[in-house]
């Protein structure tokens, strides 16, 4: 049986392209997990307001659109089938599920961002259901087609090499999991055979039903994208003298592009660049593992294989720039000095969850290595994280400022609006300038960040200008 540390170990050798499937997997964990957090940051900002809860749902669906490959980052095989019982349906059902209510969700966009020539659809009525009841109608679609043939994986099992196969150059075993052993199965049995190395994976039928899910995604993200360029150009128009609940946000839109870009270069090179390189055959999960275990690899099977698994991080990297880019816009958008508040609460959490971290590795090495009680370890651990909470918090602020870009405080707000009323007529007067100088330090606002206000919107009155 292979311990813990032999199987992650294993993960890391050049077979395995040095981990990097795993660190592809590590790095949807973080999606997932910014993407709640980030949604719950939306909830509370404004618990009351429909189109926060709408956002905050809708983010939850796009962490878990990018959490395909979160499962595989555990113990897999059949020695720890128990788990994969678990874990197996929790992927399938929150990945597709999650695109279905996406879709309902992205089909709602005209509800919360009023388009002209869909202008009925933006009324307070609907935005006050819209938030619950598409995701609920997408659930409810999903759990009624999952059962049925086509969408639903109805065979599968366990392709086994051992180390004693290896050596007898005897083809791979097939440990049935659930359903029956398909020709399929064991035609990739015999396409696999002899065993090259020790190894285990699952073999599963792939219904066309799911297929179909995930190619429609992309294509009514396309939609989804015209409908908010289209709230943006009404809001752009002059004409247009009333802009309330039209979409003003340009980041808001890059990020719904850069995500749709993301979900398109995935399909296209899904359906083109790897059926050219495969002699114009479709490449599915089963001629991956050909690629990855076959006993008679070449050159150019490993570099399909490492392309495939380089595709993987096409989608949760396209979701993470939609979440920096679409979910600051938002927030932005609604809430005054939120992004202030965000990140000092992503200080916080990273600075506290990293604490923690080094507290249990202090116990354990203290335990391990020294053969004392690991709270000594987890002391001085905890020590050494207060004596350096003062420069990492900076560092971490830095961060999270280039993570987050950065909107006007609720101090800084003040001070623009009293400046823009001191330029209604492009004069700044002397007493004029001795008020905002008042009203600056009272907010403890230096020199620096004024001159930044001021001539931000002195560029924006310029601009207005050469419009005119």
């Amino acid at each position: 049986m292979t311990s813990i540390a032999e199987y992650y170990a294993r993960r890391f050798t050049a077979e395995a392209l040095f981990g990097f499937g795993t660190l592809i997997s590590v790095f949807s964990i973080v999606v997932l997990l910014w993407m709640l957090g980030l949604s719950y940051l939306v909830v509370r900002a404004n618990p009351g307001k429909t189109e926060n809860r709408f956002m905050a749902l809708l983010l939850i669906c796009e962490g878990l659109k990018a959490s395909w490959v979160v499962a595989d980052f555990f113990l897999y095989g059949p020695t720890w089938q128990g788990l994969w019982d678990f874990l197996w349906p929790a992927k399938i059902n929150l990945f597709f599920g999650a695109h279905v209510i996406s879709w309902l969700l992205y089909l709602s966009f005209p509800i919360y961002y009023r388009i002209e020539f869909l202008s009925f659809l933006y009324k307070p009525k609907l935005q006050q259901h819209a938030w619950y009841l598409a995701p609920l109608i997408g659930l409810v679609a999903w759990l009624m087609i999952s059962p049925l043939d086509g969408f639903r994986f109805q065979n599968s099992a366990w392709m086994i090499c051992t180390q004693a196969a290896v050596e007898a150059g005897a083809p791979p075993t097939i440990q049935s999991w659930w359903g029956e052993i398909t020709p399929a199965m064991l035609e990739r049995a015999e396409a696999l055979a002899p065993c090259s190395r020790a190894y285990e994976f699952h073999v599963v039928d792939e219904p066309l039903g799911l297929w179909a899910i995930a190619l429609m995604s992309p294509v009514i993200s396309v939609i989804a994208l015209f409908l908010l360029r289209s709230s943006m150009r009404q809001g752009k128009r002059k004409e247009n003298v009333d802009r309330k609940g039209v979409l003003t946000s340009r980041s808001l839109y890059i990020g719904f592009l850069g995500k749709v870009i993301g979900q398109m270069t995935y399909f296209a090179t899904l359906l083109i660049v790897f059926p050219l390189l495969n002699g114009g055959e479709f490449v599915d999960f089963a001629q991956n593992s050909i690629w990855q275990y076959g006993s008679d690899t070449t050159s150019q099977d490993r570099m399909m294989y490492f392309l495939w698994v380089f595709t993987l991080l096409f989608t949760p990297l396209a979701i993470a720039f939609e979440a920096m880019m679409f979910v600051h816009a938002s927030l932005k958008d609604t809430v005054y000095g939120i992004d202030e508040n965000l990140r000092k609460t992503f200080r916080t959490a990273v600075f506290t969850s990293s604490g923690v971290v080094m507290f249990i590795l202090g116990c354990e090495l203290m335990e391990s290595a020294l053969n004392l009680p690991g709270v000594y370890g987890g002391l001085v651990i905890g020590v050494a994280v207060l004596v350096v909470r003062k420069p990492v918090l900076g560092l971490i602020d830095g961060v999270s400022s280039q993570l987050i870009p950065s909107g006007y405080s609720e101090q800084e707000t003040a001070y623009l609006n009293a400046y823009i009323a001191a330029m209604e007529d492009r004069i700044i007067t002397p007493e004029e300038r001795r008020l905002l100088d008042m009203l600056a330090t009272s907010h403890s606002l230096d020199a620096k960040a004024v001159q930044a206000i001021e001539s931000a919107y002195n560029s924006s009155l310029d601009l207005d200008s050469e419009e005119e």
